[in-house]
């Protein structure tokens, strides 16, 4: 076994080779074995934060921590602390290899060093080291298994915090938006409605002068039936809407729900002098999801192109949808002022808008883009200053029965 080196002026060796007992590795070792390995033993005195050893760099010794603490990261990731009685730096020495973790002390440490050579002569010799050493490993799996449990459910309770906060959100935007379409939804309402009481007062005077045919009635009625139909869609579309409760997804009729949405805010977009056109191409495919969120998405897409155009001369919001290799693809387009090139990369991040404060429904393309993933689909957009924007949205084609 190698010898220290007393020629050597700046390694302070170990001379109570009793310190040792400290650590478990050494346990049931006689004095003698103790004593060499104790004579080679180098003490080392570091101060707060510093650096004990660096990742991928060769490793040459082994430390015990005789007072203080460390840490033990990679990649500047923090995974494992250590204290007086620990020690480290063994396995890169077993597997011959670079060492695989940065240490850094917490606090003001004394360790001791014990060369790769040394380490290699009693690790082969002593059955005893190496039954101590896997003892070793069994406790710091036990102990990094109870911080793995603890980590998995601090970021269970941290993901169910941020459901709760997008479930929240989604709720508000909806409220939000419902407030913008009422007066809309009034106007549409009080067309059927006043279809059906002109109906009821021309019924009403027929009746009184006994001047009303079957054939009359049976107008009269028809007249009555779609005026109700149209309100009962109406509230229907509302109603899906505003649902909010999270449901396994469920086949969508996706041009019945882009018609939905564009029916709630036709008349709103008609008074600020936005053309709503759709270009759907035959047939209706299905698709998986939930219809309330997708006609959210549908919702702010619309609002954002809407905003977009203020100052554009032609306001024209355009949906159109394709069929594609068994994926069907959504593009709303409008004719605003176009996103900056050096902004599109930006515009799907939680942290991005254009808008000023107060300023539209709050949902945020970020969110826009969750759900069309949760829905297994993709959204991109296209911009072109100051021609507009179009963001193109494929889901794959529901074909279960």
């Amino acid at each position: 076994m190698a010898g220290k080196d007393k020629n050597d002026p700046d390694r302070k060796y170990l001379e109570d080779y009793s310190m040792l007992r400290l650590f478990n590795l050494f346990d049931n070792l006689s004095g003698e074995e103790l004593g060499r390995i104790g004579q080679n033993a180098v003490i080392l005195e570091f101060d707060r934060n510093q650096v004990v050893c660096v990742e991928d760099t060769p490793s040459e010794s082994m430390y015990f921590i005789h007072s203080g603490a460390v840490s033990i990261s990679k990649k500047e990731v923090t995974f494992a602390h250590l204290e007086s009685g620990d020690y480290f730096g063994e396995m890169s020495l077993i597997t011959h290899s670079v060492r695989n973790a940065t240490v850094t002390t917490l606090v003001p440490s004394v360790l001791f060093e014990i060369s790769a050579e040394v380490f290699d002569q009693f690790f082969e010799k002593s059955p005893t080291v190496m039954h101590n050493l896997l003892l070793t490993y069994d406790a710091r799996l036990r102990r990094h298994n109870d911080v793995v449990v603890g980590q998995f459910l601090k970021l269970k309770h941290q993901f169910d915090e941020l459901e709760d906060s997008h479930n929240r959100l989604l709720l508000s935007d909806k409220m939000a938006s419902i407030g913008l379409l009422t007066a809309g939804i009034a106007h549409e309402i009080n067309n059927p409605l006043f279809v059906i009481t002109g109906y009821l007062d021309v019924l009403k005077d027929s009746l009184q002068g006994d001047a009303v045919s079957k054939e009359d009635l049976e107008e009269i009625s028809d007249k009555l039936n779609t005026a109700s139909q149209s309100i009962v869609k109406l509230v229907s579309g509302i109603k899906t809407f505003a649902r909010i409760e999270e449901a396994q997804p469920t086949p969508i009729d996706l041009y019945s729900a882009i018609k939905g949405t564009l029916n709630l805010v036709s008349f709103l977009y008609k008074q600020e002098n936005i053309e709503l056109q759709n270009n759907l191409a035959d047939g209706s495919p299905m698709i998986l999801g939930n219809i309330g969120t997708l006609q959210q998405v549908l919702m702010n897409l619309f609002s954002n192109a809407k905003d977009a155009m203020e100052s554009s001369n032609e306001k024209i919001i355009t949906v159109e949808t394709r069929e594609e290799n068994g994926h069907v693809v959504i593009e709303v387009a409008d004719t605003g002022c176009g996103i900056d090139p050096a902004h599109i990369d930006r515009v799907f991040s939680r942290a991005y808008t254009t808008k000023p404060v107060g300023k539209g429904s709050g949902m945020g393309l970020d969110l826009v883009r969750k759900i069309v993933r949760e829905m297994d689909g993709s959204i991109v957009v296209e911009s072109e200053v100051p021609k507009g924007t179009t963001f193109r949205m494929t889901f794959p084609v529901f074909e279960g029965h």
